[in-house]
């Protein structure tokens, strides 16, 4: 019942701040609409292309008829030009009936010339589509956990959208908002795709903990480095965009590393809490100090294994950034100490060490509240959820 209650008040006051953000915003005076403009368009024609030099590089370039699809000039075709001072490839020139968006300025003094720009590709049936297999594949696989973990993902949007975002943009403490939204994701997710229980209690209580460390190192680590939050490209985008003294990009850089870490934190603890509980439902002779020992070794196996998939997954995103270095004659210790490979060299090891936090302080928990739990309750905890 208490469990049930906690629940309960976490959904209440997660829904009352995402209503309460919403409000706020409601309330805020329209702002005035800029001049700039982004429309959908289909190309139509390529009136030319070939080949031009801009700068030292060498590249393709077309001339471009497009249609636009909406606003108050749907249906006026206008003439666009790609690769004449953008950077482009062979491998995306555009063909009639390419969807694009398209931005446009309209003409504000005497002289000026009216020019539109094609942004991007229109890409939402291939994303939709994808979405749609991946949704299609967890049900498939998890049935109603599928379910519950799709609703999980939603409600993670959610407070990313609708709350964190928001948030930080009205001036709130980055980090405090990020460690709020963190708690209300895994809170939520983990009950309501693993069921109202002990099991799921102690990877709650493992999470937690080890959130609040990594948040400490984060500091730590944040501040020793001397890291400021504006190495990066979009870095300098929001400066420009929110005004400088708008968000503490350093405070967004930590908030970063928190919920970044919690993708991989709740996933470490509800396996070794797993774990545990189903060693205690097949043996419950076993002692709290057999059932850690038990969990430590398989969590040692588990650690490795997700240590190197956090490296690889921020060295994927990372990639062009690492090959961009190679190309640069300085040596290595001049290379990892650029503020921007530096924050991923933080980011990483900041992670990495809240994982390993999390498997001792998770199995611990789970061993203390398994000893403690009849073993019919425990296959409760993993089949029926009734409590």
């Amino acid at each position: 019942m208490f469990l049930r209650t906690v629940l309960l008040a976490t959904l209440i006051l997660g829904g009352f701040l995402t209503w309460d953000v919403a409000r706020a915003q409601d309330d805020q005076p329209e702002e005035v609409r800029t001049e700039s403009e982004t429309l959908r368009a289909e190309v139509v024609e390529v009136v030319e292309e070939g080949v031009h030099d801009l700068g030292p590089i060498t590249q393709p370039y077309q001339h471009l008829l497009v249609e636009l699809k909406e606003g108050d000039r749907s249906g006026e075709i206008v003439e666009v030009e790609v690769g004449v001072i953008d950077l482009n490839t062979t491998e995306h020139l555009y063909r009639a009936g390419d969807d694009v968006f398209v931005s446009y300025t309209p003409v504000t003094e005497p002289g000026q010339r009216e020019r539109f720009i094609i942004t991007d590709r229109v890409r939402t049936t291939p994303l939709f589509i994808l979405a749609g297999m991946f949704a299609l594949a967890i049900i498939a696989l998890g049935r109603w956990k599928g379910v519950r973990a799709l609703l999980g993902l939603g409600f993670t949007f959610v407070v990313i959208i609708w709350f964190l975002i928001p948030r930080i943009l009205d001036g709130a403490n980055p980090v405090t908002t990020s460690v709020l939204a963190a708690i209300f994701i895994f809170m939520f997710t983990l009950y309501i795709v693993h069921g109202i229980g002990r099991m799921t209690t102690a990877a709650v209580l493992g999470t937690s903990i080890s959130l609040m460390l990594t948040g400490l190192l984060a500091y730590i680590w944040v501040r020793f480095a001397s890291l400021t939050g504006l190495a990066s490209d979009e870095a300098a985008f929001i400066q420009v965009m929110v005004g400088g003294e708008g968000i503490n990009m350093q405070g967004l850089l930590l908030g970063g590393i928190i919920i970044g870490a919690l993708g991989v934190l709740d996933d470490v603890t509800v396996s070794q809490s797993s774990t545990v509980f189903e060693l205690r439902k097949a043996n419950t002779r076993l002692t709290m100090s057999q059932l850690f020992g038990s969990g430590i070794t398989v969590g040692r196996d588990h650690i490795a294994a997700t240590v190197n998939t956090l490296v690889l997954a921020y060295a994927g995103v990372a990639l062009p950034l690492l090959i961009l270095f190679t190309q640069i004659d300085e040596p290595f210790l001049y290379v990892i100490n650029r503020e921007v490979l530096a924050e991923e060299i933080v980011r990483t090891l900041v992670g990495s060490l809240g994982l390993i936090s999390a498997v001792p302080l998770t199995t611990g928990i789970a061993s203390w509240m398994a000893v403690r739990s009849k073993p019919e309750d425990i296959a409760d905890y993993h089949h029926g959820h009734h409590h």
